[in-house]
């Protein structure tokens, strides 16, 4: 990427990371960053803590959780136009963080610069939405990705045409008692944390110390534990595995301790 004029695709964190890192003035000409909509980037850092570690504690009712939280970042880093890019059509952690330490202040000093969705390629120049166009050494796309298991044959173990993949607290199919899927989730902070705390209803039940609800009442559950999860984002593919983490740590306790009763 050396002296390369770079167009990155997408606002996700690991368009962030990439675009930040390339903007060093030592690496890339320049870096663009295109993206369809605006997205709320917000600090590693708040505070100098992890913003991890400032996340609202799970007893709090979530409304007023989410009106907390929404309050304090906008009161901590301001407007997303400030810093030249364009403001998001929602509200705070309505979509999945986008969390950067650099991103913002290479923004707000020009050493990158954001343009619209691409409309199209000509030759060797990237046409924006808005007219702009960049002609460009590298395209990153780091658009996401799509779900799926080209292992499976059974139609049931793939996600369905709105890309949801719904499982009983995120880790079993009602009925297939014998596939577990770890970490198949997205939540702040980590996928490690989330892992582990999910191995312990996974060991519990491969001990036997565990049983499952019956199929029919797993589905519910499994309905009631989407709307509590999902219901702060947008409608949006890369948002149907979203977790709250905190709360589903606590939830996921009480069904190990419930699976346990059930067990004995």
């Amino acid at each position: 990427m050396r002296g390369k004029r770079v167009v990155v695709v997408g606002m996700g964190n690991s368009a962030l990371d990439i675009a930040s890192e390339l903007s060093h003035r030592s690496i890339a000409e320049h870096v663009w960053v295109s993206a369809r909509r605006g997205v709320w980037v917000l600090p590693k850092y708040r505070g100098g803590k992890p913003a991890d570690k400032l996340m609202m504690p799970p007893w709090m009712p979530k409304p007023l959780a989410l009106r907390l939280a929404r309050k304090a970042i906008r009161s901590n880093v301001g407007a997303m136009s400030d810093y030249g890019l364009p403001e998001p059509d929602h509200e705070p952690l309505s979509a999945h963080p986008s969390v950067s330490i650099d991103f913002l202040a290479k923004a707000g000093s020009g050493d990158l610069t954001c343009v619209p969705a691409i409309s199209r390629l000509d030759g060797d120049e990237v046409e924006c939405s808005d007219g702009t166009r960049i002609a460009a050494d590298v395209i990153v796309f780091a658009t996401g990705y799509a779900m799926s298991f080209p292992f499976f044959d059974d139609d049931a173990l793939q996600p369905d045409v709105d890309h949801r993949f719904p499982l009983y607290k995120r880790i079993l199919k009602p009925g297939i008692d014998n596939l577990y899927f770890a970490g198949l989730a997205q939540a702040s902070p980590t996928i490690v944390n989330l892992a582990e705390q999910q191995s312990k209803l996974i060991a519990a039940h491969l001990t036997g110390e565990y049983r499952l609800p019956e199929p029919e009442r797993m589905r519910r559950i499994m309905a009631q534990d989407e709307r509590k999860h999902l219901g702060q984002y947008y409608d949006a593919p890369r948002h149907t595995i979203q977790l709250d983490f905190a709360r589903y740590v606590r939830d996921l306790h009480r069904e190990i301790a419930a699976g346990r009763k059930r067990a004995r």
